[in-house]
């Protein structure tokens, strides 16, 4: 019985081995069709965007660490808000985030190039940076929303904060009302609409620049509305001719004025724009230096 014992395992494999196949195969069912496609263990990873750390001082001593993204570097307002004994909150939503704090309201669309702080609106064509549980503000954004200085030197290896005079951003729900002649963000907001429409915030802001520009230029009227309704030679601006001025402008136009009353700034020192598909640009080429193209314009100055 027991030499039976020891040699059945022996007739076993043997038998395997004439069916020929191990016993694995032999568990293993009969395939049915063409052989699966084979599925990697898992999917990488995409690939990281092109952020560079940055450490970021504070009075001279080192706090934390930064992000430079395409010659932009972007701050966590922590320290800021550490240093003056605020507990800040950042609460992300699936469509932007916001940042409170006593004093300080912040609130941003992640497809918006721009946001508002406390009643305001400030220019972010790159958006903000959203990482690790921590949100990063431009560093610009964060000079402004703290009164503080911000230097980042041009070989990007480092910011530094003086944060004497911090103090929060001063704003309100009719800052815009109080703070400039309501008739000039009346026709401002009104010209950007009529000029643009479709076009990108970069070229709504231009379009506000070059008005401003012209108010502050000796060689055009020193008001926004005489600017817009200028006809000294020629009409200036179409939509002050046909009436289109008078529409009511959208919400990305009221926010370019706003941005423009807050000193952003697309075109530099243009002070003419045309759009060359619709209007005949030969003498401003001839006449004028090209600044810059944004979507369909041309400013020239």
């Amino acid at each position: 019985m027991k030499a039976a014992r020891r040699l059945l395992p022996a007739l076993l494999a043997l038998c395997l081995l004439l069916c020929g196949c191990t016993g694995d195969e032999a568990a293993a069912p009969a395939e049915t069709g063409p052989a699966p496609a084979a599925v990697p263990a898992r999917t990488p990873a995409p690939e990281r965007p092109p952020y560079q750390e940055l450490p970021v001082y504070m009075d001279g001593l080192l706090i934390d660490r930064g992000y430079v993204y395409e010659g932009t570097a972007f701050l966590s307002p922590e320290p800021l808000f550490d240093r003056a004994g605020l507990l800040m909150e950042y609460t992300p939503g699936p469509g932007g985030f916001t940042i409170s704090a006593p004093g300080l309201a912040l609130e941003a669309e992640r497809s918006a190039e721009y946001l508002c702080a406390n009643g305001r609106w400030f220019y972010t064509p790159l958006g903000c940076l959203e990482t690790g549980g921590r949100v990063y503000l431009p560093a610009e954004l964060l000079a402004r929303l703290f009164s503080v200085s911000v230097s980042v030197g041009e070989d990007m290896l480092r910011a530094d904060i003086n944060s004497a005079g911090l103090s929060l951003l001063r704003g309100g729900e009719n800052y815009y009302e109080l703070n400039f002649p309501a008739e000039d963000f009346y026709w401002l907001s009104r010209i950007i609409y009529s000029e643009t429409r479709d076009q990108p915030m970069a070229g709504l802001i231009g379009v506000g620049n070059v008005v401003l520009n012209r108010v502050a230029s000796d060689n055009f009227p020193d008001t926004v509305f005489n600017v817009i309704f200028d006809r000294k030679g020629a009409v200036q601006f179409d939509p002050a001719a046909d009436g289109s001025v008078l529409g009511e402008p959208d919400e990305r136009s009221v926010i370019a004025a706003c941005l423009c009353l807050e000193g952003y700034n697309t075109v530099g020192e243009s002070l003419y724009f045309v759009n060359p598909d619709r209007g005949d640009g030969s003498w401003f080429e001839a006449s004028l230096r090209l600044v810059i193209s944004i979507g369909d314009h041309d400013f020239y100055m």
